[in-house]
C-alpha cells in the first residue's frame, strides 16, 4: 500500500518520471561517423552492424540506419529490396545500405543473426503470458516474456553446445560482408550486447582470415556491453587446475584478445595515429550492461570512452523498464547523435 499510493499519484500527476542521463554524459571525447567519412581515403568507410540478444530482423537494420541517417541529415538510404542472405541454410541475413553525406559515403552491412536461435527458443513459447493459464502481474509479464523467454535464452544458447555452429556461420557472414572492402578503408563497428561477444569470438576463431578486418577497425561502438559478464563463462574455477594456487587468473576477455591481435598485426591504416576509438554506451538501469574498465585495455592502442545514457524514463527513482533499458540503445536519439557526430558534436554535422 505504501508503494501503491505514490504510484497512483504518479499516474495522475506529471513530473514523477525522470531521465537522469538525457542528455547523455561521456567521460571523454571521440569522433563520429561524419568525421571518419570526411578524412578516409576516397571519403568512403565501411560500417558493420551486429545486433545483440532478443529477436531482431531486417527492420532493426532499417530503423538503425534511419536513426543514423537522421542524425547526419543524410539522404534516405535505399529500399528494403537490398536485403540479402548469404545462404538460407546459414540463417544470417546481410542487410546492405549506403548513407551518402556531403563529406563522403558510409557503406553499411548489418549482420542479422537472430534467426539462428529462433527454433530453440520456440520451446519456451508455452510460457508466454498470453498462453499461460495462470495470471501474471503486468510488469512481471512484460519482463518474463521479453527478457527471460526471448533475450536471455540467446546468451544461454551461445554459451552452450551451439556456440561452435554460431561462430562458423558468423565467420562466413563476416567474410561475405567484407569481401569487397578496400584495404585502406576504415572499418567502423557498431555492436550490441551479446552481438559484441559473438563478433569478437568469431574474429579470434578466424585467425589469419580476420586479420585485415581487425587491422582496419578504427571505431568500435559497443551498446549494452556484456563482455565482463559473458567472459565469466570462459574462466576456470580458482584452484581447478592441479598444482596451481586457488587464485582467480583472469584470462584476456575476447575484446582484449582482439585488441592484442590488432596491435600484433601490421600497423593499422585505419587512422592517422593507428589508434582505435572505443566507445561504450551504458544505461545504469540496464541490468545486463557494464561499463568498460579503461585500465584493462591500457597500452593496446585504444582510446576508451564510457557514455551513460537513459533509454527510458525512471519512475519515482525506483524503476526503469528492464526491457526498454536494454534494447533501446540504437533507437535512443542521444546515442544516434553521438555515434554519428561524435562528442563534442563535430562541426561536420552542422
Amino acid at each position: 500500500m505504501k508503494l501503491f499510493i505514490p504510484l497512483l499519484a504518479c499516474a495522475l500527476l506529471a513530473g514523477c518520471t525522470s531521465m537522469p542521463y538525457r542528455p547523455a554524459q561521456a567521460d571523454g571525447a571521440f569522433p563520429g561517423l561524419a568525421d571518419f567519412a570526411a578524412t578516409a581515403p576516397g571519403h568512403s568507410v565501411d560500417v558493420l552492424l551486429v545486433h545483440g540478444m532478443c529477436t531482431h530482423d531486417a527492420r532493426w537494420a532499417d530503423e538503425t540506419v534511419a536513426q543514423l541517417g537522421s542524425a547526419l541529415k543524410a539522404r534516405a538510404p535505399g529500399p528494403s529490396s537490398a536485403v540479402r542472405a548469404i545462404a538460407s541454410a546459414d540463417g544470417i541475413e546481410i542487410v546492405e545500405r549506403t548513407i551518402t553525406l556531403r563529406q563522403g559515403e558510409l557503406r553499411i552491412k548489418a549482420l542479422v543473426w537472430s534467426s539462428l536461435t529462433t527454433a530453440l527458443k520456440r520451446q519456451l513459447e508455452y510460457d508466454l503470458s498470453t498462453r499461460l493459464p495462470a495470471t501474471r502481474a503486468k510488469l512481471n509479464a512484460q519482463a518474463k516474456d521479453k527478457l527471460l523467454d526471448d533475450c536471455i535464452p540467446d546468451a544461454l544458447i551461445y554459451q552452450g553446445v551451439a556456440r561452435d555452429a554460431i561462430q562458423q556461420r558468423m565467420a562466413q557472414a563476416i567474410l561475405h560482408a567484407t569481401r569487397d572492402a578496400a584495404p585502406d578503408a576504415p572499418l567502423l563497428v557498431l555492436s550490441s550486447s551479446l552481438g559484441s561477444k559473438i563478433l569478437f569470438d568469431t574474429l579470434l576463431r578466424m585467425e589469419a582470415a580476420a586479420q585485415s578486418t581487425i587491422d582496419r577497425m578504427a571505431y568500435l561502438v559497443m551498446a549494452a556491453n556484456q563482455i565482463p559478464l559473458l567472459a565469466l563463462a570462459d574462466q576456470q574455477l580458482p584452484g581447478a587446475t592441479p598444482g596451481l594456487e586457488a587464485t582467480v587468473v583472469q584470462p584476456p576477455d575476447s575484446l582484449r584478445a582482439v585488441l592484442l591481435k590488432r596491435r600484433a598485426g601490421p600497423a593499422p591504416r585505419s587512422s592517422s595515429t593507428g589508434r582505435l576509438n572505443l566507445v561504450a554506451f551504458s544505461d545504469p538501469n540496464d541490468l545486463l550492461s557494464y561499463t568498460l574498465e579503461r585500465e584493462r585495455y591500457a597500452g593496446l592502442g585504444v582510446d576508451v570512452v564510457n557514455v551513460l545514457v537513459s533509454n527510458a524514463p525512471t519512475w519515482l527513482g525506483l524503476l526503469e523498464r528492464p526491457d526498454h533499458a536494454h534494447t533501446n540503445y540504437l533507437l535512443n536519439p542521444d546515442v544516434a547523435r553521438m555515434v554519428a557526430c561524435g562528442e563534442p558534436r563535430s562541426a561536420r554535422c552542422e
